[in-house]
């Protein structure tokens, strides 16, 4: 195998051909820069071009000093929701009652909750209830970080208008 480095004959190229190359090169581009260029600055002349003249109605508004006062009416929620993870599903409560623990000692609440299903699976573990969404499924990141699989369950009760 043929040995190609610079302190070996056979190196393709030499350091005489490649500076002038690069010297005519630059001198070369830089004679087109210079006469084609011709240092005109044709494109600072704001006066060529038309510009349609735009009105903002914040200026008037300001200029005026009139403001308008806005009442916000603050619209109360119709319903109250809590949020809830499902860490997963049991066939026997001491599975579910195994997962219970391994949820407490990373420091989350859980409990089994019984339930009917057509599958065998007949506990499930929940976790929460948590203050909102984002909390709810910082928790699901954490368990899916653990190879936990995860559920997001939203329970939400409607509140009357009947005030007494």
């Amino acid at each position: 195998m043929a040995r190609i480095d610079y302190k070996s004959n056979k190196f393709p190229l030499k350091l005489a051909p490649t500076l002038f190359v690069t010297a005519v090169a630059t001198f070369t581009m830089s004679l087109l820069v210079i006469f084609v260029l011709d240092g005109k600055k044709d494109y600072l002349d704001l006066s060529k071009f038309k510009v349609q003249e735009i009105s903002y109605e914040f200026q008037t508004i300001l200029e005026n000093d009139s403001f308008e006062e806005v009442n916000f009416i603050k619209e109360l929620p119709n319903e109250i929701c809590e949020f809830f993870a499902q860490s997963g599903s049991f066939r026997t409560f001491e599975a579910a009652q195994s997962q219970v623990v391994q949820l407490d000692k990373i420091g989350y609440e859980a409990f089994p909750e019984k339930v009917r299903s057509s599958n065998d699976f007949n506990y499930r573990v929940i976790v929460g209830p948590f203050e909102n969404k984002s909390e709810m499924n910082n928790a699901r990141e954490d368990f899916r970080r653990l190879n936990m699989d995860s559920r997001a369950i939203k329970n939400c009760k409607k509140i009357s208008d009947v005030s007494d």
